[in-house]
């Protein structure tokens, strides 16, 4: 059972660690331009 159960939490890891890679590299990607008149404030 325990070995059942450290199976599964270390694929849960893996897949959020793997999802949370990719959104931080999407918001990096996706991240708009600042406008310049927000710049000069």
């Amino acid at each position: 059972m325990k070995k059942y159960l450290s199976m599964l939490l270390g694929a849960v890891g893996l897949i959020v660690a793997g999802v949370a890679t990719t959104g931080c590299w999407v918001i990096v990607i996706d991240e708009p331009k600042m406008p310049k008149s927000m710049l000069n404030k």
